[in-house]
């Protein structure tokens, strides 16, 4: 399956004008009251699911797959494996992070899941693009003023910075110190890539 999994968590979103739209054929859920946030970009999911516990009774759709509150796995990561067990490998999650910084730590270990699982997830929330990326190299894209790259393993190897103020080539970054943090694009079309490990790519907007 080739079409993307998009996710509406029930974080914290941002400058909505400036967010990217879900696309045509993407299968798309609600997890929670992600519902709001679904309903602030305007688009209908083809899922809600959840405990539903920050969403008003009134909220929650017929149909809706609701889950207990206790349990192990967040909304998100139920989405998240929901998605997986579709088949789908690509993700884009809204609403995962800002607020709590409990929250936003777990909504980027479920990017971690994601590696585990062969695929890969974008956070989004208006002012914050992150992704997590092993052995391979992206194009980043346009329109923040902040880039930084952590290792989120022991260690990454054969890290490169292309198109940044601070370029790399063929560099290692340490998990226990923020050599990565900081940095900034110089050209329209930069890259990072990495052979070795995952590596953490966080893009910003903020001062």
């Amino acid at each position: 399956m080739s079409k993307r999994c998009v996710i509406f968590a029930a974080g914290q979103m941002d400058q909505t004008s400036l967010l990217p739209h879900p696309e045509e054929g993407d299968y798309i859920i609600a997890a929670d009251a992600g519902i709001r946030n679904v309903a602030a970009l305007g688009v209908t999911p083809d899922l809600v699911m959840g405990d539903m516990d920050s969403a008003k009774k009134e909220e929650i759709p017929k149909g809706a797959l609701l889950f207990p509150v206790r349990k192990d796995d967040t909304d998100l990561m139920l989405a998240i494996k929901k998605g997986i067990s579709m088949g789908h490998t690509r993700y884009l999650i809204y609403g995962a992070t800002g607020g709590r910084l409990d929250h936003t730590f777990a909504s980027i270990q479920s990017l971690a899941y994601l590696c585990a699982h062969g695929c890969r997830g974008v956070l989004v929330d208006g002012q914050q693009w992150l992704t997590l990326i092993e052995n391979e190299t992206i194009q980043i894209p346009t329109g923040y003023r902040h880039v930084s790259v952590f290792s989120y393993t022991e260690r990454c190897k054969g890290v490169t910075l292309k198109g940044l103020s601070y370029p790399l080539e063929n560099g290692e970054l340490d998990q226990n110190f923020p050599l990565g943090v900081s940095n900034s694009m110089t050209e329209q079309k930069a890259s990072i890539s990495v052979k070795e490990g995952r590596l953490l790519i966080i893009l910003s907007n903020y001062p």
